[in-house]
């Protein structure tokens, strides 16, 4: 879920020449679920791995205090009478970090329960006085897209996901990896294309609210600067049939973030399973 931090606080950071401090920190910090969206769509097979009314939910925290809570909701609906799924991944900071920057973000999906392209996707960011809304349709056939903002767009990629839908795509397909790949994934992100690069790191068990579970760990190439290193950012993936996000982990010269699984509902296989 920290892709959409990570796109986003550089997007702001260049537009507010501002210095990074805890404050601009939590203000960014914002959404954290659509972070995995980022490996390529190369494997074959299309396993059941999600099913309607999938539920997900993370906190998100720096040391002891919760900053934020982020949840991803799948459901089964029709789009100009073809049928899809709605994801709505929603993010928003609480407690005392909400009383401060008042965040509450959502991108929303609507994408072929087969393919995972989508065919429309929706913005909605509300942080403090800052907004940002937008609304995309996507016309895989003829290799276009038309944004509310910006008008029409040429595709010039095969594959083109929006930053929710990608991450759906990465669970039908990642299942064989070597330690050491790099992968890429072909995104439209705050109206413009956006190719994410992204590290396999190899397996790892961590300890979880829900027992040790064995993951597959990941790792973006970010940029120094905004980050302690160009290795800042993890990400670790639910190394059994579902391949559900459980631990990001963001290293910035402030200190660590964490964001961690902490609840889900109708997920297809027992978490874990092999």
């Amino acid at each position: 879920m920290y892709i959409a931090y990570f796109k986003h606080t550089q997007l702001r950071m260049a537009k507010q020449n501002s210095q990074f401090s805890i404050t601009n920190i939590m203000k960014q910090l914002s959404f954290t679920i659509i972070l995995l969206l980022f490996y390529n769509l190369f494997l074959k097979g299309q396993p059941t791995i999600f099913k309607d009314k999938e539920f997900l939910k993370y906190e998100m925290s720096y040391g002891w205090i919760t900053g934020g809570v982020a949840s991803l909701t799948l459901e089964k609906t029709t789009l100009n009478g073809k049928k899809v799924f709605h994801v709505k991944a929603v993010g928003r900071t609480v407690g005392i970090a909400h009383t401060i920057f008042h965040v509450e973000d959502i991108y929303e999906s609507y994408f072929d329960p087969v393919t995972c392209k989508p065919y429309k996707s929706r913005m909605s960011l509300k942080e403090n006085k800052y907004r940002n809304y937008n609304v995309v349709w996507y016309n895989h056939a003829a290799k276009t897209l038309y944004s509310k903002k910006s008008g029409n767009h040429k595709i010039k990629v095969d594959n083109i996901f929006d930053i929710v839908s990608s991450f759906y795509r990465l669970r039908q397909r990642v299942t064989k990896l070597y330690k050491g790949q790099e992968i890429t994934i072909h995104t439209y992100f705050h109206d413009e294309p956006w190719d994410l690069v992204v590290k396999y790191k190899g397996i790892e068990v961590i300890k979880t609210k829900f027992g040790k579970l064995k993951c597959m760990k990941f790792n973006p190439v970010v940029e120094e600067g905004t980050f302690a290193s160009k290795d800042a950012l993890d990400i670790w993936i639910s190394a059994d049939k579902n391949r559900i996000p459980v631990r990001v982990k963001m290293k910035l010269f402030v200190g660590s973030f964490s964001t961690d699984l902490v609840e889900y509902k109708n997920i297809v296989y027992p978490l874990g399973s092999q």
